[in-house]
């Protein structure tokens, strides 16, 4: 059997994430390492920055090339993708970019990371809609529970295709012919899933989904993004508009003004540039590498993970596999020394819900994970 480390070259990884060989970081789930090349764009940013040199037009190919790589990572063309500044500031515009007609109800799980519970409850009370929690057993939420809340007058569902505690991989095709049938929207939070998982949002038929950079992304905090299918753009529309989101941008005397076509309508206002140069350097590295070749090595290393809990006696949540993913959680006796312990040995997890949650990405090894084994046997 190929074990996980020998899909991927170590000489890419020890040339683009030299700091890896002085620590054993397996806490992806809350920030990635960003590769060297991320790091020297933003250098070359803030260079050209106080060389006043650097033209609006290069601004302009950033973000083009950045929805370019995000349709070749995660499915659908360029059009489909647009700039925020994080997953909170996607969901929001979800949120109030829809019409909330009398008798509306929203439906999300306890299992949400707050930002992607928080917008909607903040909707359900502007705009007077039911929310509808649906309720988690040992970190998973079947489908059945979400279509059993789910009728003719649900207007959003909105999910984790990974959620951040459990590492529960949802069913979300599977939500998304629930709600289309009531005509509603699937919105999905993908921030724990985009850049280790081999992910098509259009097959999976998600109309909106939202996430930043700066975890299995490998990119700096301050750059995100949506995607929109074409249904999602028919159905919404911005709440909030700015010069970014409408035709001939450069047109700057007074006017009435057409909204563009695509994704990019959403987009309010100029964004951190210099964070968004660096998350194009790290979707460059990203797709260096197969999609699928990047997620069988982190599935891989999440089942050799599990195995050796086996061998120790540690718990962690058993899901079916389809609803696996990288993120494995645990619970070790006294789960905050634990960490504690950790990180004085510079291995580093997070504690979440009371577990500790262990999450490689591609550029981990066998070897990581073993040193964590060794380290939980005191």
């Amino acid at each position: 059997m190929t074990m996980p480390a020998e899909l991927i070259d170590r000489a890419f990884i020890e040339e683009r994430f030299p700091t890896l060989g002085q620590m054993t970081y397996l806490n992806n789930a809350s920030t990635g390492i960003p590769p060297l090349g991320t790091i020297e764009a933003i250098k070359q940013y803030l260079e050209g920055r106080v060389t006043a040199t650097g033209t609006f037009d290069e601004t302009v190919k950033v973000f083009s090339n950045i929805r370019e790589r995000l349709a070749k990572l995660l499915g659908g063309s360029s059009e489909n993708y647009g700039a925020v500044t994080s997953t909170s500031d996607g969901l929001n515009i979800a949120a109030h970019g829809i019409d909330y007609p009398a008798g509306s109800n929203i439906v999300i799980s306890d299992l949400e990371f707050p930002s992607n519970y928080i917008p909607w409850q903040n909707a359900s009370r502007w705009y007077r809609a039911d929310l509808r929690v649906v309720r988690s057993k040992d970190g998973a939420v079947p489908t059945e529970a979400y279509l059993n809340m789910i009728d003719e007058n649900t207007r959003i569902v909105a999910v984790s295709l990974v959620q951040f505690g459990s590492g529960y991989r949802s069913d979300v095709r599977a939500l998304a012919d629930a709600v289309h049938e009531a005509n509603g929207i699937l919105v999905v939070d993908i921030i724990q899933a985009a850049g280790w998982a081999d992910i098509d949002l259009v097959g999976l038929n998600v109309d909106f989904a939202a996430a930043q950079a700066a975890k299995w992304l490998i990119g700096p905090i301050g750059a995100g993004f949506i995607f929109v299918n074409k249904q999602a753009l028919e159905q919404m529309r911005p709440r909030f508009l700015s010069w970014w989101g409408v035709k001939n941008t450069m047109e700057f005397g007074y006017g009435e003004r057409e909204l563009l076509d695509d994704a990019r309508r959403f987009q309010t206002g100029s964004l951190a540039l210099a964070a968004h140069v660096g998350f194009l350097e790290s979707l460059d590295t990203l797709l260096e590498i197969p999609n699928k070749t990047r997620e069988q090595a982190v599935l891989g290393l999440a089942q050799y993970l599990r195995e050796r809990l086996d061998e120790v006696g540690i718990d962690y949540y058993h899901f079916e596999q389809k609803h696996e993913s990288a993120i494995v959680s645990c619970v070790p006796s006294d789960v905050e020394r634990v960490q504690e312990r950790l990180a004085q040995k510079r291995i580093y997890c997070s504690v979440r819900n009371g577990r500790l949650r262990v999450s490689p990405h591609f550029y981990n090894t066998t070897e990581d994970i073993d040193r964590l084994i060794d380290a939980l046997r005191g």
